[in-house]
């Protein structure tokens, strides 16, 4: 049973591992993350508009502050590209009707 494994099976456990368990460990999330990445980019619409978060704020009637505060709490996150935020119209779009299943990452 690898480390990954031994995890998601739950429980309190003290486990001594070598550098070999933590890098293959690291290659299974890494793995994991891109598989997850790849569902998300496969279910986005292909005709989504990205609007800068200055166009969001101003669309939203909010501030730039507030946008940051709704990206902290999971309400609207952002793609970025490079060092910019873009917000799909989409998920603008969703926030403002009050749909549920807006809060993406809930904490």
């Amino acid at each position: 049973m690898d480390l990954y494994s031994m995890i998601e099976a739950g429980g309190r456990m003290k486990f001594e591992v070598t550098g070999e368990d933590l890098v293959m460990f690291a290659d299974r999330l890494i793995a994991k993350a891109q598989e997850m990445k790849e569902i998300e980019i496969a279910t986005r619409p292909k005709d989504e508009t990205y609007l800068s978060a200055a166009e969001t704020a101003e669309l939203c009637h909010v501030s730039k502050t507030t946008l940051w505060t709704w990206e902290k709490a999971g309400y609207l996150v952002p793609a970025h590209v490079g060092k910019r935020k873009c917000y799909a119209k989409s998920e603008i779009d969703r926030l403002l009707a009050g749909e549920k299943g807006t809060l993406r990452n809930p904490k």
